[in-house]
């Protein structure tokens, strides 16, 4: 497959996230490998091409080395939220192993980094409260848990993305381990609950804030990001820690929903802005890639529940079929712009080869989901319709 092989090409065996330029590269490495994942199962082939063992290679060396993960978030600058990305890829890795080939010592290696990750998570809940005043109003928000205790820079604190990684990573080890991954004292979906009573964590049209309307650590109280809203719906869909009465199925959808009425392009595609923060913009470019996958998921099972009542099979088609359209014609690389809608950023603040590998990494997502759709056909079939090949 050319996406696949273009994967491994970018990838460069992980090395296009080590000694990078940006902060971001630990976590972009974590959902980049997410995505090989999420491509291998759906097109049924073992991991020859050794994304498994690079990642793990990559994490062990990037993590801290303490043997204790509850002292991870103070060992390191790694913000917290990475252990999220990364705890995520790799319960999916311990889930697809079998079907990718993976032998029991290395499927073993999956599920212990990825229950670290929450113990690093979850060790650094915070009991505190947060409070605010903004147009007249004054909020109120305990518990959650921040990226970095550090308040100096940009976008530091409790916001939405972090605490989502945390609901996601706990929802799926809850699935896969039990009762130890449902902390009565540390649940994410409490967090978003408080938000959610006082009315500042949508927006009118329903899409989910970047950080609680207001919350100190921003300066666009009013952005929205397409990962939070992927994040989210996927939590809501699939949560079974706490609060299961307010985020649920119908909430998940709600928030999908919103998306495909509201950010998108004149056809119909996918679209989002660059984030208003210069250094950060390469960091939320994965935004489109990680609503797609979320999306996939859920309209898998969908198809797999309720046969025939899926609504985003088109939806996901027209924005496969749109990334294969508007990909390099030279080099297969996928662009910023799903549709052509824009000009891309000469410089991402990051080396060229990890921007490229995390725009590839994005736009793939879209036609994995494609892929998922024509689950029952011949992969040439799935490739010829959904533009992979």
């Amino acid at each position: 497959m050319i996406s696949l092989d273009t994967m491994k090409t970018v990838w460069k065996g992980g090395n296009a996230f080590r000694s990078c330029t940006g902060g971001g590269c630990f976590w972009m490495a974590g959902n980049f490998f997410h995505t090989a994942l999420d491509a291998m199962y759906q097109l049924q082939v073992k991991d020859a091409y050794g994304f498994g063992p690079d990642a793990l290679k990559f994490f062990d060396e990037s993590a801290p080395k303490g043997t204790d993960p509850r002292k991870w978030p103070t060992e390191s600058g790694i913000w917290v939220d990475d252990y999220g990305w990364w705890g995520i890829a790799l319960t999916m890795a311990y889930r697809y192993s079998d079907a990718l080939g993976y032998d029991a010592e290395t499927k073993q290696k999956f599920a212990v980094r990825a229950q670290n990750c929450w113990e690093a998570m979850n060790s650094f809940w915070q009991t505190s409260s947060v409070s605010w005043d903004i147009d007249g109003a004054h909020y109120s928000v305990s518990g959650g848990v921040p990226n970095t205790l550090d308040t100096a820079p940009t976008l530091a604190g409790r916001n939405c993305v972090t605490n989502e990684v945390y609901w996601a990573l706990s929802n799926m080890l809850f699935a896969n381990f039990g009762d130890h991954y449902k902390d009565p004292n540390a649940l994410a979906s409490d967090f978003f609950r408080q938000g959610y009573e006082q009315r500042i964590l949508f927006n009118s049209k329903n899409l989910v804030y970047e950080r609680l309307y207001g919350m100190p650590g921003s300066t666009h109280h009013d952005w929205t990001w397409l990962g939070d809203q992927g994040l989210f719906a996927y939590s809501s869909f699939f949560n079974s820690t706490g609060n299961e009465k307010l985020f649920d199925q119908e909430q998940g959808q709600l928030v999908l929903d919103a998306v495909k009425n509201n950010m998108k392009t004149a056809s119909g595609i996918l679209h989002e802005d660059l984030a208003p923060w210069s250094q950060y913009i390469m960091d939320y470019a994965c935004g489109k890639g990680t609503f797609m996958r979320y999306l996939s998921y859920i309209n898998s099972y969908l198809h797999g529940a309720f046969p025939g009542l899926s609504k985003y099979d088109e939806y996901i088609s027209i924005n496969a079929r749109a990334v294969w359209k508007n990909r390099s014609q030279t080099t297969n690389q996928f662009g910023f712009y799903w549709d052509g809608e824009g000009t891309a950023p000469k410089d991402w603040g990051y080396r060229q080869d990890t921007a490229d590998a995390i725009l590839q990494a994005a736009g793939f997502t879209a036609i994995i989901g494609a892929l998922a759709k024509y689950a029952d056909q011949p992969i040439d079939q799935v490739s010829v319709e959904a533009g992979a090949v």
